[in-house]
């Protein structure tokens, strides 16, 4: 169905490019002249688009959107609907200023159905199922072209053609905005928690330019109808810049407590007890402090009013030569979250400490180094391998026995138990140069305490009761030990 409804848009936009047959190379040209039009018309919206996002990042009012998502389309959808607009307004007056209006508004529409007829026989082609959604503007939009093609040709854009050409177009827009209202459901929440790397604002402000594109995809050809834009363009101006001006001067906050629609902001706390070991077994480094994940590009700007202590002088730095920073994550996404805060806190002793063991250290057949462990402690842990220069970590006792290491050359392993259950033994193998003075590889293993009596100090329960009511936070204790060997 999806070929055979590609191969009459194409046997439809062949005609009319054969019709007359002394003007193939012209019909041609005009056809993929506005064609570049309307790709250098979206890329000149999400530059511009983009850039907005990027100033209102910069400044530090990210997610206003967050709880008020009208803000998004007022401040992002109107620039978006008016960059747009405003190229093609351009080209309108340069290039097509001597012709006949109805001529640029016909050729515009076959533009667009032919680009979505390509991306439907293309997206077929790959077998993807998404492919309905091009059918659905390439089978309607043509079928109201032929519909209306002899009220046009004769009386031009009047109110019925109007009219008809909306009509025709209902089904395909009422999908799509559906289709994109959930994607914006799904995307607005995963923004609260996307990290501190992912600008929010310029993930949603290029959703919303996509939005925009594909919905005025048939629309365009109006502007080439119309006798003027300039009022839509000063309403649409108007709209973004009390917009931006509102979003510049902090009246939309962020974040919301309401039980009905909560929009929180979420808060991680680790109160971490670590412990930093040589080569001698020696340790050479030891701290404790609540280490504290902001998990949007916010990071901790917003409750620093509530909590002073907790603000950018207490940044804690990557340490680079421990894996994953020396911290302990409980999921490998470091690369995400580079910002973290670290308030200095009394160490912890949990009741149930971790256990950390080396079974043997041999040398292998294949001249490699095998290294048994065996590990005791509560119910969750996480495992950290860092492979030194010129070792390589080539197999262990994990999983299928190929390690795959995480984003950054790292290896991570989250390991879970019951509550009672006999201690864990693994290995690893490495294969290693015949000198390493420094060690072969550092190897760390941090105890999380999820639930029961060691879960959270008296610290790190008087931290969580000053958070504000708009912030989501979980919070337990957790130790760090690395060692090398």
């Amino acid at each position: 169905m999806n070929y055979i409804t590609a191969a009459i848009a194409f046997f439809y936009l062949s005609k009319k490019i054969l019709q007359p047959k002394t003007r193939v190379v012209h019909n041609l040209k005009k056809l993929f002249t506005a064609f570049g039009l309307a790709l250098i018309s979206w890329v000149c919206t999400l530059a511009t688009v983009l850039i907005v996002a990027a100033f209102v990042s910069v400044i530090g009012r990210s997610l206003s959107w967050y709880t008020h998502f009208y803000v998004s389309v007022f401040l992002y959808g109107t620039a978006a609907a008016a960059k747009l607009i405003l190229v093609h307004t351009l080209a309108k007056k340069l290039l097509y200023k001597n012709m006949n209006e109805q001529y640029p508004g016909d050729i515009f529409f076959d533009a667009s159905l032919m680009i979505w007829t390509v991306a439907l026989a293309v997206i077929t082609h790959l077998g993807l199922c998404s492919a309905f959604i091009c059918a659905f503007w390439v089978a309607f939009p043509l079928l109201t072209k032929l519909m209306i093609h002899k009220e046009f040709s004769q009386k031009g854009a009047t109110m019925k053609f109007v009219m008809m050409y909306m009509l025709g177009m209902f089904v395909p827009y009422l999908y799509t905005m559906y289709l994109s209202w959930t994607v914006f459901e799904m995307f607005t929440p995963i923004m609260g928690r996307s990290g501190s790397e992912i600008p929010p604002d310029a993930v949603l402000a290029g959703l919303i330019v996509v939005t925009t594109i594909i919905l005025s995809s048939y629309f365009i050809n109006f502007i080439y109808l119309v006798k003027s834009t300039k009022t839509t363009l000063i309403t649409l101006a108007a709209m973004f810049v009390v917009t931006l001006i509102l979003v510049c001067s902090g009246i939309f906050f962020p974040y919301s407590s309401d039980e009905a629609n909560p929009k929180p902001k979420r808060v991680f706390l680790q109160h971490v007890s670590r412990r930093f070991h040589d080569l001698d077994g020696n340790v050479v480094k030891s701290d404790s402090g609540i280490w504290i994940n902001g998990f949007d590009y916010n990071g901790i700007s917003h409750i620093t009013p509530h909590v002073p202590e907790i603000n950018d002088t207490i940044r804690t730095p990557c340490e680079e030569q421990a894996p994953f920073c020396g911290l302990p994550w409980i999921l490998p996404v470091h690369f995400m979250f580079r910002k973290n805060w670290y308030l200095p806190a009394p160490e912890i002793v949990p009741r149930n400490p971790i256990h950390f063991k080396v079974l043997s250290k041999e040398l292998t057949p294949r001249n490699s180094l095998r290294l048994s462990f065996e590990v005791s402690g509560p119910s969750h842990m996480s495992l950290y391998v860092r492979p030194h220069e010129g070792s390589a970590l080539s197999t262990w006792s994990l999983g299928d026995g190929t390690p795959v290491a995480s984003v950054g050359g790292d290896y991570f392993v989250f390991y879970s138990h019951g509550l009672q259950a006999s201690p864990w033994h693994f290995w690893v193998e490495l294969t290693a140069p015949e000198k390493h003075s420094h060690g072969v590889v550092s190897l760390a293993i941090a105890a999380h305490y999820f639930f029961g009596e060691d879960q959270k100090s008296p610290q790190l329960y008087a931290l969580l009761e000053r958070l504000p009511n708009w912030t989501f936070s979980s919070g337990w204790s957790c130790t760090y030990d690395l060692f090398v060997f």
